[in-house]
């Protein structure tokens, strides 16, 4: 997403800094950007970069000043209008947005039997609705080019209490009826019982899935005009 050479990087809507962590142990200098105040104040704390309070449609930060902006599974939650064009603008020439998502894989057998289960208590359970869409804004917008993915498989181990948490860990869960949820979880064990080998957990596969997309500034500048000015990054 990045490359291996260092860079200094804007990590947008960074949230915990799950990526940025990464990204600074791999040698390359972030900045962390977050609108939430407390989520700033917590990687303060912790973040060897600089952190700042701000909003993406609005960057706080001078033209041409990093080489790479990321956004790890936050670009639908910004406005694409107004959000692109003030990434493309702090981004240097040559630079480039990289945006991952992490999908489940809903092509394996028992993940498919769990969502159904799922869904006779709740409809919108495992829908596959992660915000990837978003994607295609960077595809449509004048501000940047040559868009490439790359996908990665990721297998999580999962035992019975991890299976259990992740249906528990659900809003929609939580609000079932105490004998419904007690229901729901037996019949989540009994799932697990008709496809696990233990002592080996089960493997709930993730897609990671990349795109880069290089700058383009020429549609930053306005045009000459014979009796106007034009105005360089």
């Amino acid at each position: 997403m990045v490359g291996d050479r260092p860079a200094l990087v804007l990590d947008v809507g960074t949230g915990r800094g799950g990526l940025a962590g990464m990204l600074h142990e791999a040698g390359h200098r972030v900045c962390c950007l977050d609108r939430s105040e407390a989520a700033v104040r917590r990687l303060a704390l912790r973040n060897a970069g600089p952190v700042v309070v701000g909003q993406v449609e609005s960057l706080p930060f001078l033209a041409c000043h990093f080489d790479v902006v990321t956004a790890a599974q936050t670009l639908h939650q910004f406005a694409p209008g107004l959000a692109l064009s003030e990434i493309a603008r702090v981004l240097r020439p040559g630079g480039h947005l990289s945006a991952l998502y992490v999908t489940r894989d809903d092509t394996v057998p028992w993940v498919q039997r769990l969502a159904a289960l799922l869904q006779k208590y709740d409809p919108e359970a495992m829908a596959g609705d992660y915000g990837a869409d978003s994607i295609d804004w960077i595809a449509d917008s004048p501000y940047f080019a040559e868009v490439t993915r790359r996908n990665f498989r990721n297998w999580v181990p999962a035992d019975r209490d991890d299976l259990r948490e992740m249906v528990q860990r659900r809003p929609a869960t939580a609000q079932l009826p105490a004998a419904e949820r007690d229901q729901l979880l037996a019949q989540v064990d009994e799932l697990y019982a008709s496809v696990a080998r233990p002592p080996e957990p089960l493997m709930l596969p993730y897609q990671i899935s990349c795109w880069r997309a290089v700058v383009d500034h020429s549609q930053l500048n306005p045009a000459a005009a014979e009796d106007g000015v034009q105005i360089r990054l």
